[in-house]
């Protein structure tokens, strides 16, 4: 299957041990700019000390890449929560709900898009004997 270069949003799904369930995040691709802005905010120099800022980094750009979150994975007190304009539980500050009460779910988020967008597979055979060029 190939890798599909577009600029429509995506869906990551997670395990929530918390809610015992599948939730689904949409994002957007990050841009180019974004990828190096996050692998420098990893990292901060204080003098001659180098820190982990990457809690913070992870934050600010996973926030920065998400665009909507499925129906009913997330509920406040006043029932489920949704980021659809058109859904009756919509909520207008949604991203800050979560980012308020599930960083975690941020996070993960960023670590998948900006850490780990890709997974080293085992050796195919097939592949092994293609001609690279």
């Amino acid at each position: 299957m190939p890798r599909v270069l577009s600029t429509k949003p995506n869906a990551a799904r997670f395990f929530d041990n918390i809610s015992d369930s599948y939730l689904i995040l949409y994002y957007r691709n990050p841009t180019t700019e974004e990828r190096i802005a996050y692998t420098n905010a990893l990292l901060t120099r204080r003098g001659q000390k180098i820190e982990s800022a990457m809690g913070e980094a992870r934050l600010k750009y996973g926030l920065r890449i998400l665009i909507g979150i499925r129906d009913g994975d997330f509920a406040t007190d006043d029932g489920p929560m949704s980021s659809n304009q058109q859904s009756p539980g919509y909520k207008e500050n949604w991203k800050a709900i979560i980012n308020e009460l599930a960083p975690d779910v941020i996070a993960q988020l960023a670590i998948l898009v900006f850490e780990n967008p890709l997974v080293s597979a085992p050796e195919d055979e097939n592949v092994a004997n293609e001609n690279p060029l």
